[in-house]
């Protein structure tokens, strides 16, 4: 009879991924912003743009802004 083991596989245990630098962004001093990437991998570059871009918004903290009161609720005692 064979013994159950479990455990990882090598290839699953050292899978990191390659991260290659394709963007030099800079922002100057009137907020105008300056991207410089590769020619040949241009629509690489703006897919990648893209994805920031959807990360940011996602991640993006929600901004609760406070009605302010009415006049007639005040009258009415609502709070």
């Amino acid at each position: 009879m064979q013994k159950a083991v479990t455990g990882v596989l090598d290839g699953q245990a050292v899978a990191q991924p390659q991260l290659t630098k394709l963007l030099d962004i800079a922002v100057d001093d009137k907020n105008m912003v300056y991207v410089n990437w590769p020619v040949d991998k241009k629509e690489l570059c703006i897919t990648a743009l893209c994805e920031a871009i959807k990360l940011v918004a996602q991640y993006q903290t929600k901004i609760i802004v406070p009605k302010k009161p009415n006049f007639m609720d005040f009258i009415r005692g609502k709070k």
